[in-house]
């Protein structure tokens, strides 16, 4: 009778395990990815919401850049600037006019980021780019 022996079946399942444990690591890391992108998405919806309060009202509102952040690690870039700074304790002033500049925010995980350019005239984002 022909069978497979104990060897045989070790090196089938040992090559299924490396196989799963790739999969895993690539699904991990994309659901990371789609958080930050959902949390970009959030952040975008509020900062245009505050701008249409502000088109309406025709009053200033403020925006307290922290609570972008929804526990992840939240920095912004102005206009002209090569360095991202920290967001602690940073309110961003939407008046009726729009921003002043174009300002780029990047929310960090430990393993991936996005980085949105925000339009200074919607508060929308121009450019939304994810790096691993």
């Amino acid at each position: 009778m022909k069978a497979f022996t104990l060897l045989e079946m070790i090196v089938v399942l040992a090559i299924a395990a490396l196989i799963i444990g790739i999969g895993a690591g690539a699904v991990q890391k994309l659901t990371e990815e789609h958080e930050l992108l959902k949390v970009a998405h959030d952040a975008e919806r509020v900062l245009m919401q505050a701008m249409t309060r502000t088109l309406t009202t025709v009053q200033p509102q403020v925006v307290d850049l922290t609570s972008l952040s929804q526990g992840r690690k939240l920095t912004v870039r102005h206009a002209g600037s090569d360095i991202f700074v920290s967001t602690t304790n940073q309110h961003l002033r939407l008046r009726p006019g729009g921003l002043c500049e174009p300002l780029t925010l990047r929310w960090q995980n430990s393993a991936s980021s996005v980085s949105a350019t925000l339009d200074p005239l919607t508060a929308g984002f121009n450019e939304l780019e994810e790096s691993p």
